[in-house]
């Protein structure tokens, strides 16, 4: 058993071109004698899973990093410039209500800032718990607790659509539609 460990571990830094090489990784453990633990696979199918295994890894980390980091960048940007210009037009006309919708504009803006962050912790603890799985799951392969295809089952399991980091980033995006709006509509009424 600690031989198959120490054998993943020497081979957890290899090249992910290896994935390449092996074009049916779903189906590498399904030859003659089906599915297997890692420590009776084939060097060369093992090698494939093991290269897929870092590949996922890394693909998971960097999901877990950037997974909407431009979004809400934009989001972020978009909101707080909407809130910093609507203090700075109350502040510059030297009264709170410069235009009758600039307090509802002010907060559609920082709702949706408080949003957003909802939604950054959200994917990040999905993410989290994404990667979590994986690595609990590529232990028990590694150990022999289960065989290539219940990783695979498992990961895409785990991997299913999450549709609250969509709803909550697209709610801080309508915030900033109507702050927009609100001031448009309050600055053609003011001056009409």
């Amino acid at each position: 058993m600690t031989r198959v460990r120490d054998w993943a571990a020497g081979h957890l830094n290899s090249s992910s071109s290896k994935v390449n090489n092996f074009p049916n990784l779903w189906h590498a453990s399904k030859l003659p004698g089906g599915a297997m633990p890692l420590s009776q696979e084939k060097p060369e199918v093992r090698e494939a899973h093991v290269a897929y295994v870092n590949t996922r890894w890394k693909q998971l980390h960097e999901m877990t990093t950037s997974a909407s980091k431009d979004a809400a960048t934009y989001l972020m940007v978009t909101n707080s410039g909407g809130a910093v210009a609507v203090l700075s037009f109350m502040g510059a006309m030297k009264t709170v209500t410069p235009i009758p919708g600039a307090v509802w504009m002010l907060a559609s803006f920082v709702f949706g800032v408080v949003l957003l962050g909802f939604g950054r912790a959200a994917n990040y603890y999905r993410a989290y718990w994404l990667f979590s799985g994986w690595r609990t799951d590529v232990r028990k392969y590694y150990i022999d607790d289960i065989e290539w295809s219940m990783l695979i089952i498992g990961d895409e399991k785990r991997a299913r659509y999450f549709p609250w980091i969509d709803i909550v980033a697209w709610m801080s995006f309508f915030c900033f539609l109507a702050g927009l709006v609100i001031g448009f509509v309050s600055i053609l009424c003011s001056k009409g």
